[in-house]
């Protein structure tokens, strides 16, 4: 499936002087695979300052990013207005930072840590609670365990962040300095960055070939391929098996009589989707059916179970990357237009 990139977001985090070489970093690594390269940039880069004792308020970026690949995992819409308003701190930090490199610290030591306490504590448990609910909801579950493992991280980051915080108003003595412990942390972070892209790439190159090869290794001609085309969505449409919320790849292959391998090949070669995306397509189509039949007054809680949605979040995160706009927007647009 091809990521959904928000050319704004990627234009404020990198400058492409040749717009080639943009497209093909988009294609190649996607919105979420060049902000997991940022962060993990930004950590090597403040690990170097912190062992030369050189302060710059770079923790307060890491809440902000770790939000962003959250939304990125999920192919979220980001746009600029999002990113300044969550980088606001870091701004206005920075801002004291030029104004003052040499003593800006002393003379908001306080707030600043209270502020990366703040951030660093915020963040990743928003990004706790709701990878909870979306990993029996999503294909990405690599992904959304990737990122729970990353807030993880930064939680315990905030703990000894907060430690140093406190030491800061009520000196104490610690038997291990909690700094190098936040560093160890940081490490941690860009080992299991490291870790995640090794066994990414290890798994695409492991099942992913090229369409010519996997077509011989298949020994499918294009008519099956069409064929088999033809007959998915033919009975999607006529039987409505869409609607079932616990319908399977395997459930799928059963009903159709079709090898599950060449169900997959199909959806994610030949319709350049997945099986839960190519799914969530009749859902939400049949979801606009139902909005435009009448039954406007139903709550979106409803209306998802009825598309064969588990969760409202899955329904409104589907309907806005099909039709750019939530289902309550879409809703209000529709009776504004009768």
């Amino acid at each position: 499936m091809q990521n959904c990139v928000n050319h704004d977001l990627l234009t404020v985090f990198f400058e492409f002087e040749d717009s080639a070489m943009f497209n093909r970093a988009i294609k190649r690594y996607g919105l979420f695979g060049l902000i997991i390269g940022l962060f993990f940039s930004i950590l090597c880069i403040h690990v170097i300052l912190i062992l030369n004792v050189i302060i710059l308020p770079i923790p307060l970026v890491y809440g902000p990013m770790l939000f962003f690949i959250f939304k990125a995992s999920l192919q979220e819409h980001i746009d600029v207005g999002t990113v300044l308003l969550h980088l606001t701190p870091l701004i206005s930090f920075l801002i004291l930072f030029l104004l003052n490199p040499t003593g800006w610290y002393n003379e908001v030591d306080i707030p600043y840590m209270l502020a990366v306490f703040c951030l660093l504590t915020g963040y990743p448990v928003y990004v706790l609670f709701k990878s909870s609910k979306l990993k029996a909801e999503t294909t990405e579950v690599n992904k959304i365990l990737f990122v729970e493992n990353l807030a993880l991280l930064g939680v315990a980051a905030a703990f000894f962040f907060g430690l140093l915080f406190f030491n800061m108003i009520m000196p104490f003595d610690f038997d291990v300095n909690p700094l190098f412990v936040v560093i160890s942390l940081m490490i941690i972070s860009m080992g299991l960055i490291i870790w995640y892209v090794y066994t990414t790439r290890f798994e695409a190159k492991k099942e992913g070939s090229p369409i010519g090869e996997e077509l011989i290794h298949l020994n499918l001609s294009r008519e099956t391929i069409e064929l088999y085309k033809t007959k998915l969505n033919s009975i999607m449409e006529s039987e409505q098996l869409f609607l079932d919320a616990n319908l399977s790849l395997e459930g799928l292959s059963v009903y159709t009589n079709i090898p599950k391998h060449h169900i997959s090949y199909v959806i994610n070669n030949s319709l350049e989707s997945n099986f839960y995306e190519w799914l969530a397509k009749y859902r939400i189509a049949y979801s606009i059916q139902l909005l435009k039949s009448g039954t406007d007054n139903l709550k979106l809680e409803f209306l998802a179970n009825l598309c064969g949605f588990n969760s409202r979040t899955s329904f409104t995160r589907y309907f806005k990357q099909f039709n750019g706009l939530s289902p309550s927007e879409y809703r209000l647009k529709m009776l504004q237009n009768i």
